[in-house]
């Protein structure tokens, strides 16, 4: 946990510009890069391919897959993430490394048995009449893979092994580039069999890694599944606060007058909201940087030194001024995303007609893009507010959040298109903006009775 908060305030030490903008770069480079290679390589596969495939659909339909594929294994990890890495983090706590491996087996013979069979399911009913079998089983193999992937993905991030996970994702989406490139003659299912051939490499380099720094004589167990190793809060977490990011996209795609069909009834994509809403996202990287810069490098340190005050037991005059300190880290980081974020969407909105037109984009789309922005700025800072929730424990506060972002998101997304064009894109908007004050609400009160809590409820 301490090894890059440790290189990021070796970086700060020197106190220069120059070192700033490094701990900014590694900070944009571990926070965001995953993403960001992600969507590259997405981008670049794209047109690599426009000038092979003779039937530009099979594009729109690779493109619409996989995001269908990354939606849903998200969703349905979402059960999973959040409760083991609690449970991993509980077994480091206690020095009970020996089942960590065998149970980590576990979770994912859980959690991708069943999701081949699902996806299986589900691709034969739905997809296999208008794709043929290939693409039904690339399909559903994808599928399991991206659920193994997240699950790993989370507990070696939750590790804080960043730099690794960052090397992965580099070198297995590399390597699907340059296959997709090969394979886009065989139309859908070669671009398709690309992307599935990375994510096995992506996975098997995330799984050797995890399985080499940890040891059992164990190959296989259902420890986390006990009674008192299970946070039911944890589970139902994970999983609405994964649908709720997804939930605004889903009423745009399965609305007729919003969405076009690319793939039978089910696969379906929004071309009014879709891509707004993908240029938003990518905005949100300079954000996201700067908030892990000051959660690992500066409220980490904080936190550590206020609760090993507590546990060694130091005068509660020092444990008061070490609290304070906490809170105060707590409350410049997220003020501190909030104005770099800011400031970066201001020059965006100032360039937005420049850049779109550089990038032969419709300037159709600039108005709900900049709804979207705002949207996504909110997101951002909703995202801090979650970690601080999860740094603390507070896991009744995290449920509570992720259902009332779900419900204000599926209610408000729903209005919106009833309203009408002029009013897309406010419903994603408005739901995080009244999740964010319930949630500043929620941890200034908290926060004001953080020694309470401390002392009176462990």
């Amino acid at each position: 946990m301490a090894g890059i908060s440790f290189e990021l305030r070796k970086v700060l030490r020197e106190k220069t510009i120059s070192a700033i903008f490094k701990a900014f770069g590694y900070s944009f480079a571990l926070s965001s890069g995953p993403y960001v290679i992600t969507i590259l390589s997405l981008v670049i596969s794209y047109f690599l391919s426009y000038g092979v495939i003779k039937q530009k659909i099979v594009l729109t339909q690779f493109q619409v897959s996989i995001t269908y594929l990354i939606a849903f294994s998200l969703i349905y990890t979402g059960f999973s993430q959040l409760f083991f890495t609690r449970y991993v983090a509980d077994r480091f706590f206690e020095r009970d490394y020996f089942r960590i491996l065998p149970n980590f087996i576990g979770i994912l013979i859980l959690n991708m048995a069943p999701a081949f069979l699902i996806s299986l399911l589900f691709s034969f009913i739905f997809l296999n009449r208008y794709t043929g079998i290939f693409y039904t089983l690339f399909f559903s193999l994808t599928f399991t893979i991206l659920v193994g992937i997240w699950i790993v993905n989370i507990i070696l991030t939750g590790l804080k092994s960043y730099k690794y996970i960052l090397f992965s994702f580099f070198v297995s989406y590399l390597i699907f580039v340059i296959i997709s490139y090969f394979m886009a003659s065989f139309g859908l299912n070669g671009l398709m069999f690309s992307f599935f051939l990375g994510q096995s490499v992506l996975f098997l380099l995330l799984l050797f890694y995890f399985v080499y720094h940890n040891y059992s004589e164990k190959l296989i167990e259902f420890d986390f599944l006990k009674k008192d190793r299970i946070f039911i809060s944890l589970i139902f977490t994970g999983f609405f606060y994964n649908l709720a990011i997804w939930t605004d996209k889903f009423v745009f795609w399965f609305n007729e007058s919003t969405s076009t069909s690319v793939i039978g009834p089910m696969i379906r994509y929004s071309i009014v909201y879709d891509i707004p809403i993908f240029l938003a996202y990518l905005a949100i990287s300079p954000g996201m940087a700067v908030f892990f810069l000051k959660l690992e490098a500066e409220f980490a340190s904080y936190y550590e030194r206020y609760y090993d005050a507590v546990r060694q037991g130091l005068t509660l005059q020092k444990i008061y001024q070490y609290g304070d300190e906490m809170i105060e880290a707590a409350r410049t980081t997220i003020l501190d995303t909030i104005r770099i974020q800011g400031i970066f969407n201001i020059v965006i909105i100032i360039f937005d007609r420049f850049l779109f037109e550089m990038f032969k984009i419709p300037l159709i789309y600039l108005p709900l893009f900049h709804i979207m922005l705002l949207g996504t700025y909110l997101q951002l800072i909703l995202l801090s507010l979650f970690a601080l929730f999860f740094y603390f424990d507070r896991r009744k506060e995290s449920l509570i959040l992720s259902i009332t972002l779900f419900s204000f998101n599926l209610l408000f997304s729903v209005i919106s298109i009833i309203l009408g064009p002029y009013f897309y894109g406010y419903g994603f908007t408005l739901s995080i903006f009244f999740t964010v004050i319930i949630s500043l609400v929620m941890l200034r009160r908290f926060l004001y009775e953080i020694h309470y809590h401390t002392f009176m409820l462990r």
